[in-house]
């Protein structure tokens, strides 16, 4: 695949085999106001959750509730 085309704009297709390849979230191209203000360390976490499995989602998803409902009793 070649991406340099003489000044002229990449096609869609292209688009597409590269953000697919190099597992890029098209978000940050089309809403960039929306991600600007999300840390490193999220979009970590996030490409994290994205190779895990079924089950180990339910582990973190239990951990974060976990958190949540720590935070949630520590007022009281």
């Amino acid at each position: 695949m070649y991406i340099e085309n003489r000044g002229q704009h990449t096609s869609l297709n292209a688009f597409y085999k590269l953000v697919t390849l190099f597992d890029i979230s098209v978000d940050e191209f089309f809403y960039p106001d929306k991600l600007g203000g999300e840390s490193e360390r999220r979009k970590h976490i996030d490409r994290m959750l994205n190779d895990m499995d079924e089950k180990e989602l339910i582990i973190i998803e239990g951990a974060a509730e976990g958190i949540r409902k720590a935070r949630e009793t520590e007022g009281t």
